[in-house]
């Protein structure tokens, strides 16, 4: 006898019903199979390029920007990868970020010059900050990749809106000034801070100027005793600099770390004239690269400013060179177009940006 067709099919839909029991919910929209090399590279480290879609001059780049970033304390993974299936390059970040069960902020780029981000701010305030700074123009991946890191990585500075602000303040006089009052010290306490957080973040690249100057003097060789004796005032200076400047909290820690600014670019000018190097003190990145005085002393000339040997190098295989940024009123800019919040030169002399 024939079997009942009504039946003969229950057995697969039992299967079938069994095996979608068992895909964990986690795993809808997570990385696709093909993407194993990625997860398992960002499991390792902070960083991954697809090996047949970019050079290795971008993955040393992308590698060489993630330890920068990591030095600086930030907490950021960057990965050039494939093209996406389906295009939703933000869905793919949040997804792969929530694979790696990523605290910190995760940025991706294809080639065809789609970047996005994921992390711990919304996924709204970190577009903005993309779009605002127009970081999928960008061409070069690794310098796209950093730029929109710079954007996605630091909370934003808190924009105010003026009916928002109203009702939140009607709604605290209701329940009487003394809370306005009190939101109101809060809220400018937390702008101080992010003032506080700036200047850190400017100082810094003075701060690491003052150590390129440091290294370079204790290469040199002439002087005599007075010649030691500045070179290592100089590391001195550099040290107690980069301290107060790294771990400052007040306005106080910071100005004492600008006084040793002054101290070691002084005594860094003294002992270039006693080993034959110029270093000005009133200009503390005249002999270091523009793209970020970090790099160390200058070897090649540029349209954009003089370069270091890695930085040339760059340029002549055809990638951009983004300028090291600092925040200056919440805004990415670059450390040459940064105010200095304090004196860390001469005292007579006009800060150099």
């Amino acid at each position: 006898m024939a079997g009942d067709p009504r039946v003969s099919h229950r057995p697969g839909w039992l299967l079938l019903a069994v095996l979608m029991l068992l895909v964990p919910v986690g795993a809808v929209g997570a990385p696709a199979l093909h993407d194993a090399p990625v997860v398992r590279a960002l499991q390792r480290g902070n960083t991954y390029v697809v090996p047949v879609l970019y050079d290795a001059t971008v993955a040393a780049q992308v590698r060489a920007d993630a330890a920068q970033l990591a030095a600086r304390g930030e907490n950021v993974k960057l990965a050039a990868v494939p093209f996406v299936p389906g295009g939703d390059l933000s869905a793919y970040a949040e997804a792969l970020r929530a694979t790696l069960n990523y605290a910190g902020t995760l940025v991706v780029t294809t080639p065809n010059g789609d970047v996005a981000a994921a992390g711990p701010r919304s996924p709204l305030s970190i577009q903005t900050a993309l779009t605002a700074v127009g970081a999928s123009s960008v061409p070069d991946p690794a310098a796209r990749l950093l730029v929109a890191a710079e954007v996605s990585t630091p909370p934003p500075a808190e924009a105010s809106n003026g009916v928002r602000d109203l009702i939140i303040l009607v709604g605290l006089a209701l329940l009487g000034g003394a809370f306005a009052i009190g939101w109101g010290l809060r809220r400018e306490q937390r702008r101080a801070h992010e003032r506080t957080m700036e200047a850190r973040g400017i100082l810094k690249v003075y701060a690491d100027a003052l150590g390129a100057r440091a290294r370079l003097l204790a290469q040199s060789h002439g002087g005599g005793t007075e010649s030691r004796a500045l070179v290592e005032a100089v590391e001195a200076y550099h040290v107690a600099a980069d301290t107060l400047v790294s771990h400052g909290t007040t306005e106080g820690e910071l100005q004492d770390g600008a006084a040793s600014l002054r101290n070691g670019f002084s005594d860094a000018e003294r002992a270039g004239e006693l080993a034959g190097l110029a270093l000005p003190a009133a200009d503390p990145f005249a002999d270091l690269c523009s793209v970020d005085p970090v790099h160390g002393q200058i070897s090649h000339p540029s349209d954009d400013g003089p370069l270091c040997t890695p930085c040339a190098e760059r340029l002549k295989a055809g990638h951009e060179l983004v300028p090291r940024r600092v925040l200056v009123g919440g805004l990415p800019t670059s450390f040459r177009d940064a105010p200095v919040p304090y004196e860390v030169t001469t005292p007579l002399r006009v800060p150099v940006a």
